[in-house]
This record gives structure tokens, sequence and C-alpha cells, in this order.
């Protein structure tokens, strides 16, 4: 073999080596990144997960179009994940058992999320109008001003699987809590001081002038929700 030959077949095996690394290296990264995703939204790859479908608090047939855009980016998240889901009505009577349950809604759109609270975040009270009350700390609903969404992850004594309740005090408040789940899961994994069971509230500011992506964590009630 001449050394030109040898040259380029060096460079050959140089550049397929570099290559497959550069593809590995990517392909670990990739993994990594969305294991962080499945441990904070409670998602197994391969498992079920159910996805709670909600209602307009005035119409309940109607799901609010912030609402439905969330629940597309729950489920592509849920497909990310290898997880197959399947959409559940929110008025449906059965437990999510072994199966990862993503639920979005507030009053009038999620009587689950309603009973969730009632029942597993005793330090979190909600009035009719939607404001949240949690150890003395109010959060109130300016519609377009202020919008919240108290974000909680807990498992139910007779589920095998985690609950991920997003409850909102609008439609955008929903969405934006999605939003930031799926941009801002490495800074949320580690924040939390347990990824088994955490209570976020989020605060959307101006979300008339801004959108959903002016969202951010006003608080952590993990050590009173519960």
């Amino acid at each position: 073999m001449s050394d030109a030959v040898l040259n380029v077949v060096i460079g050959l095996i140089t550049s397929v080596v570099s290559g497959g690394s550069v593809w590995a290296w990517k392909r670990v990264s990739t993994a990594r990144i969305l294991h962080q995703k499945q441990a904070l939204l409670g998602l197994r790859p391969g498992a079920p997960c159910v996805i709670i479908l909600n209602s307009h608090w005035q119409m309940p047939t109607v799901t609010e179009h912030g609402d439905v855009y969330a629940i597309i980016e729950l489920a592509m998240l849920a497909e990310e994940s290898g997880c197959a889901f399947s959409l559940v009505a929110a008025e449906a009577p059965e437990l999510n058992g072994d199966r990862t349950e993503l639920s979005i809604g507030g009053l009038g759109s999620n009587r689950r999320n309603v009973e969730y609270l009632a029942r597993h975040l005793p330090g979190v009270k909600v009035n009719q109008r939607g404001d949240f009350t949690v150890d003395g700390q109010r959060f109130l609903h300016k519609q377009g001003r202020t919008d919240h969404a108290l974000v909680a992850k807990f498992t139910p004594p007779q589920s095998a699987q985690p609950v991920l309740m997003i409850m909102g005090q609008s439609a955008i408040a929903n969405r934006a809590a999605v939003h930031l789940l799926k941009h801002d899961y490495k800074r949320l994994a580690k924040e939390v001081e347990s990824l088994n069971r955490f209570c976020l509230m989020l605060r959307v500011d101006a979300a008339d002038t801004y959108g959903y992506q002016a969202v951010e964590v006003a608080t952590d009630l993990s050590a009173v929700a519960f």
C-alpha cells in the first residue's frame, strides 16, 4: 500500500471514529436530557400514561384553546418518552392505577384536580374565584395581569404511579406551566427537594402582553402543601 493510499485510509478511519464519537456523545447527551424530563414528570419508557382532558368552565363539551395546546405538549412529551398515552375525560370515575397521570385544569374544568387538592394537598385552599391560599400566602387571580398555576406531583395511596397535577387559574396559566416543565426541567429537577413529591406555585405576569412564556416559579410550597 502506498503512502498516499495509507494516508487516505487513515484519514477515513479517523473521520469515521471521530464522527462516531460525536454521534455517541450526542446520543448519550440526548438520553440524559430525556431521563431528566422523565424523572420530573414521572414518565417511564414503555409504561402507560393517561392525560386528563379538561373542559371549558362554562361549556362542558368544549376545551379552551390554551388547554388544547397544553394537552398537545403533554402528549408530545409522553410520546418522546416512549409512553403509550390515552386521553380520559376529567369526569371519568377511575384511578390512575399503574399509569402515570398528567391532569390539567382548575375549578369548573377539572373536578379530579379539585378532589386531588382536597385529599392530597390539605395545605392548599382555593376559593370560587380561583385564588389560592397556602400557609398564609395568597395568590390572587388577575386575568391577563397575574395568573398562577399550582403544579404538584404525588402518588395516591391506591396507585402505583404518580399524578402530575397542573391547576391553573386560567387556560394560559395551564399552558405556561407545561411550557416551563418542558423547557426548564433541569433547573426544576435540581431545585425541588424530591422528584417523587413536590408542589410549586408558578406565576405568569402580564400574559395579555407577553403571553404564556412569561412564566416563572413564584415559590416552592412542598413543605406546607402536603
